[in-house]
């Protein structure tokens, strides 16, 4: 399923993207360009995020089997295209194995605008009150992509 959507579907979309139509489909995808850390070249994807003000938050689907956010790791330059709208940032991977509290910040951001999404991370639906446990647990083994804009 990775190679279909990132050599059939994503070289379709990107292009939307980032044309007049981005206003209409980018309402939750964006294109993302990073350099790779050890080739230097230049890779773009399109990913669902949420945003909060200038910080754009990305969570990669089973991060285990993605690499694209390794190569941030270490906070990198970024460039995005949002709802057709081209900007610029800084982003940074953060593994929540090494910081839960900021990797629940960000999956509770993602997840209130994206409630579908908690499905497919295996989320029960999200309670009416208390605690989020099933949130708090995630964070700890979950990587979210926090992206600063330049505004």
């Amino acid at each position: 399923m990775f190679w279909v959507t990132n050599h059939l579907v994503n070289p379709l979309v990107r292009p939307l993207l980032r044309g007049p139509l981005g206003r209409w489909l980018g309402r939750h995808l964006a294109v993302i360009r990073y350099t790779g850390r050890r080739t230097a070249r230049a890779y773009e994807l399109v990913t669902q995020y949420a945003r909060d003000g200038s910080t754009v938050w990305i969570v990669p689907g089973m991060p285990e089997h993605k690499t694209w956010w390794r190569n941030l790791r270490d906070p990198a330059r970024v460039e995005v295209w949002l709802a057709g709208q081209h900007v610029h940032g800084q982003a940074h991977a953060i593994e929540g194995n090494h910081d839960p509290v900021a990797a629940r910040d960000g999956l509770a951001v993602y997840l209130a605008q994206l409630p579908r999404v908690r499905k497919s991370l295996n989320l029960p639906p999200e309670p009416a009150t208390g605690g989020d446990s099933a949130l708090d647990e995630l964070s700890t083994r979950a990587v979210v992509v926090r992206a600063d804009l330049n505004t």
